[in-house]
């Protein structure tokens, strides 16, 4: 066995496990610059590098390396993000160099992990979709991370889906704790990687628009991708890059994966602690609609916190719901 230990944002793909790239220090960007219109960008952002980035044409599904002038491109209003460009974002390219990002519609964001300052993680921007995958087993189901990616995605303005994967390792009758979120208003879709089961209802959900895989580590978000896509199609996310010289067989970072249909899917990096950035504790209970509507015919004053008379007791999200609060 290698003597690396496992990256906490490494996903797997074939049991094949390789280092993760080196990690790069990153300093809070200060400056200003002015963020352009929408229709002055003329390519996207499809995968980050070190000062660097990966960009596709609009028209054209070649993709090309440039660079990017860290300082020329801070904004005053997002100096803490530790890169000025994520993907999927909107961009304007002169020569082989990036010269401005176009207005964010949203952005999947989190506090950066490993950094000695408080730097933000935007992980992708400009989404139609959020694809919040979980596992069936191995590893069990986790509501937790679910509801986080839940929640993000609700204070974005972005409509989810949640995606079980790996169900053909369930046992006959086996309980599904998955169940109930359907009755919440969030879409869900049973399928396996493995067999393709539910893997055409996925696709037909997402036709058409632009989506991120995002999950817990090990719930297979990249096999799930690779089924959809296509060896063919996958193909793309095994080429060596020109930046690191090395395969990529792991997702280490966000890459952005067009489709023949038209659509566009951002496979992401498996995450095992999403921290939740611009929620405020009092405007959560929003992002839970079940409980939300359940908290008007609470008394008044209620805390929410098992007070007997508590409309919220006993619902299936409200455990969720109480730890992300104590996180906040």
């Amino acid at each position: 066995m290698p003597s690396w230990s496992r990256d906490s944002e490494e996903d797997w793909v074939d049991g094949l496990k390789v280092p993760p790239r080196r990690k790069y220090a990153k300093r809070a960007i200060t400056g200003q610059a002015v963020e352009l219109a929408a229709q002055d960008g003329n390519a996207t952002v499809a995968e980050i590098f070190p000062n660097q980035a990966a960009v596709r044409f609009d028209g054209g599904a070649a993709r090309r390396l440039c660079g990017y002038r860290m300082r020329s491109l801070a904004f005053g209003g997002n100096s803490r993000e530790r890169s000025p460009v994520c993907v999927g974002d909107r961009v304007r390219v002169s020569g082989a160099v990036i010269v401005g990002r176009c207005v964010r519609r949203n952005r999947l964001i989190r506090s950066a992990p490993n950094s000695r300052d408080p730097l933000l993680h935007v992980i992708a921007a400009n989404i139609d979709r959020l694809v919040v995958v979980a596992a069936a087993r191995e590893p069990n189901f986790s509501a937790g991370i679910v509801d986080r990616f839940l929640v993000a995605a609700s204070s974005q303005g972005i409509a989810a889906v949640l995606c079980v994967n790996k169900t053909d390792l369930l046992e006959p009758g086996a309980e599904k704790t998955w169940s109930h979120y359907p009755a919440a208003g969030v879409a869900l879709v049973e399928c396996s990687a493995r067999s393709g089961s539910g893997a055409e209802s996925l696709a037909e959900m997402l036709r058409g628009k632009t989506a991120a895989f995002c999950g817990h580590s090990g719930v297979g978000k990249t096999s799930l991708l690779r089924r959809l896509l296509g060896d063919e199609g996958f193909g793309r996310v095994g080429e060596l890059s020109g930046a690191t010289g090395m395969g990529r067989h792991t997702t280490t970072g966000a890459v952005l994966l067009p489709a023949a249909d038209g659509s566009v899917w951002i496979d992401t990096p498996g995450i095992m602690n999403f921290a939740l950035v611009g929620v405020e504790r009092a405007g959560l209970l929003q992002h839970f609609s079940e409980l939300a509507q359940a908290a008007a015919r609470c008394p008044q004053g209620c805390l929410h916190d098992a007070e007997p008379g508590c409309a919220l007791n006993g619902m299936a999200r409200l455990r969720s719901y109480r730890q992300i609060l104590g996180s906040l």
